[in-house]
């Protein structure tokens, strides 16, 4: 017998090892796509999670933004109203120092009138005492002193309103003072609140692009000072 008899196998081995060698590409290629299609499976599954993330973050960041910009827009209306009031007391403060100045003038004027006066009653006084009690000029002196006194008389009473009017002013000044004080004051704490909601406006809106919620809970967390401040400003006094 040859070798070529002896390398001859059986028709039917052959095909067997055929028909083997064929089940094992197909199950290769079988579990090839059922991996690629688990693959698929999972990439969809990730980006509809994704996609329900970014909408969750995305809705909660618009939510956050439109009650901070209402809050902005509420905050600068107020510390607007803030500063119209302020200036109007200030306003008040320094009409009520042109008031009062003006009423110490005319104090200090009526003052002199009145040293004139009691001048000129002390120089009758010291004209009648050299005069002989039969001299007419005597009763002229007693008519020009009687008239000099009803005359400081008035005055002293002109003058009683007039330093009641300058203590009216004053008061009023004070007044106003304090209040421009008060309004200024709020409106300071306005200006700090806007200033931090404004920022945490800024840290809010940044989580959309960067997508690091940390931002937006630090956000959340300088909001809340933000608003605090706008609270509090409204009980300055």
């Amino acid at each position: 017998m040859t070798d070529a008899t002896k390398d001859e196998r059986p028709p039917s081995e052959s095909a067997d090892k055929l028909s083997a060698s064929v089940e094992e590409i197909e199950r290769a290629i079988d579990a090839a796509m059922t991996r690629l299609e688990a693959e698929r499976k999972a990439e969809h599954a990730q980006a509809a999670a994704d996609a329900v993330r970014k909408s969750f973050v995305s809705n909660r960041v618009s939510i956050a933004a439109l009650l901070l910009t209402m809050m902005l827009s509420f905050l600068g209306f107020v510390r607007a109203g803030e500063d119209s009031a302020s200036v109007d007391a200030k306003t008040v403060v320094q009409q009520s120092k042109n008031d009062a100045a003006s009423e110490w003038a005319l104090y200090q004027t009526k003052q002199a009138q009145r040293t004139s006066l009691i001048e000129a009653e002390d120089t009758i006084e010291r004209s009648v005492l050299g005069m002989r009690p039969d001299d007419p000029g005597r009763r002229l002196a007693r008519f020009h002193h009687r008239e000099y006194g009803e005359k400081v008389r008035l005055v002293d009473a002109e003058n009683g309103q007039v330093f009641h009017r300058i203590q009216s002013l004053n008061r009023r000044e004070y007044l106003a003072q304090k209040d421009a004080d008060g309004h200024d004051r709020r409106k300071e704490r306005y200006d700090m609140g806007i200033r931090t909601l404004t920022l945490a406006l800024v840290l809010i809106s940044v989580t959309l692009l960067v997508d690091r919620d940390y931002l937006f809970w630090c956000g959340l967390a300088i909001a809340t000072v933000g608003a605090v401040l706008g609270v509090t400003g409204y009980f300055l006094r």
